[in-house]
């Protein structure tokens, strides 16, 4: 058993409590952090894009602009990252890593990956915005303790996971921890809502899903048909995840991904058409899920599983293609939007929240690989809509990993490890040092 494994019996609980009070200053930090970011991503796209994106519905740039400026955003991250990999911000993943590895925070060149995820951000990416808030609260912790204290890192870290509205991701996330979890972890969880709260982080994730109503799968409509709706949405939602991950696996394979300086331009111009197109794909979703569910976009069910296909393959192709941020806030939208069009097509079986929540759980427990984390956040971020059917989806995800490669792409596993490094739990062994090198 390591130091680090639980408190040394010599603390005295003044020094347990101290302890404790740094935790929830470091959580607090990590918050705060998060918070602040996100309402300055949320000021620069509303003066970019207008405040009805906002609001989640289409801006109203004429097409031209709408074309421009993810066009020149991808200019912009061809020039910055200059075909260089240490130049990209690192994944939620692997940024998380550094939960259970000291040594696992991937080196990257300057401050060039944060401004090229500020850049992805607000120029119209199919991207979340956690992989760019724990990381900077990565950094910033880092630069403040200087790894004298490596735990106060990883409580601003688990501080920054506020974001996901919920005080589980944190305890979610570190599953398999035999460390100080009461007196370290938990403080910084419960101070880092608290820091969140406090600079309005959650107005920053476009609100509640206020006004979409509730439904109990197998109590208000025939149990036949809320048995058949939740297969056939867990079903559908296990095929979009593997879809997803099988689609990152061939990009990250195909031959000019090796040669991928200029390809952020490419996918700049495909975002702009997408804009123009379908205004619905791109931005990361958390502002769009409210209006959607409401059907406020009058999409008919074809066009709603179109947008929600897109927003996918979008999702995969900005991570591959130096446009870099985070994958859970556009799939759950992007799996809602599918869900949406599946109700459409079949809603005698059952209500809106069954079909998106079929979808999203299925999706998110095959992209994550840790049932436990898919749940907390797809509850989280439906709000207990589709519960039944979430976790029914995030059950047969289980199932679906069977039918890929053992070997995934590294984003393939968000707020996940890989299964020897959660048994090892060590994050200052020799195991987990060997595991974090890249």
């Amino acid at each position: 058993m390591t130091p680090e494994s639980s408190a040394p019996p010599s603390l005295t609980a003044t020094a347990v409590l101290a302890s404790a009070l740094l935790a929830a200053l470091a959580g607090a930090l990590g918050g705060s952090l998060a918070a602040l970011l996100l309402l300055s991503i949320d000021g620069l796209q509303q003066w970019i894009w207008g405040v009805t994106v906002l609001q989640g519905l289409p801006s109203r740039r004429p097409a031209l602009w709408c074309l421009l400026i993810p066009s020149a955003t991808g200019l912009l991250l061809s020039l910055l990252q200059g075909g260089q990999h240490r130049a990209l911000l690192p994944e939620f993943a692997e940024t998380l890593a550094v939960l259970r590895a000291p040594a696992a925070l991937p080196p990257t060149t300057g401050i060039r990956p944060l401004l090229g995820g500020v850049l992805a951000l607000i120029g119209g990416g199919s991207l979340g915005p956690e992989a760019l808030a724990t990381h900077l609260v990565a950094l910033v912790s880092r630069s403040l303790w200087r790894g004298r204290d490596q735990r106060m890192e990883r409580a601003a870290l688990v501080g920054s996971l506020a974001l996901f509205q919920t005080p589980l991701a944190g305890p979610a996330a570190l599953i398999g921890w035999r460390g100080q979890l009461l007196w370290r972890w938990l403080p910084g969880i419960l101070a880092g809502l608290s820091g969140f709260l406090c600079f309005r982080g959650f107005s920053a994730l476009g609100g509640r899903l206020t006004g979409v109503p509730y439904t109990v799968a197998f109590l208000d409509q025939h149990p036949l048909h809320a048995l058949l709706a939740t297969l056939l949405s867990a079903l559908a939602g296990c095929l979009c995840g593997l879809g997803l991950r099988r689609w990152r696996r061939w990009l990250m394979g195909c031959s000019g991904h090796r040669h991928w300086r200029w390809t952020p331009s490419g996918t700049g111009l495909l975002l702009g058409l997408a804009l123009w197109w379908l205004p619905l794909v791109p931005f990361s979703g958390e502002h769009q899920l409210r209006p959607l569910l409401l059907e406020a976009w009058g999409l008919s069910p074809a066009g709603a599983m179109l947008c929600g296909l897109l927003k996918l393959v979008l999702v995969g192709l900005c991570l591959e293609t130096g446009w870099r941020g985070g994958a859970i806030f556009p799939t759950v939208l992007g799996a809602s939007a599918i869900g949406l069009g599946l109700h459409g097509l079949l809603p005698q079986l059952g209500p809106l929240g069954v079909w998106c929540g079929g979808v999203v759980g299925g999706c998110l427990g095959v992209l994550m690989r840790s049932p436990l984390v898919a749940l907390v956040l797809g509850l989280t971020l439906l709000q207990g809509h589709g519960a039944i059917a979430l976790g029914l989806g995030v059950l047969l995800s289980q199932l679906a990993h069977r039918l890929g490669s053992p070997e995934q792409p590294q984003a393939g596993g968000e707020l996940d490890r890989e299964a020897a490094e959660a048994q090892d739990g060590q994050p200052g062994g020799e195991a987990g040092k060997a595991s974090s090198r890249p």
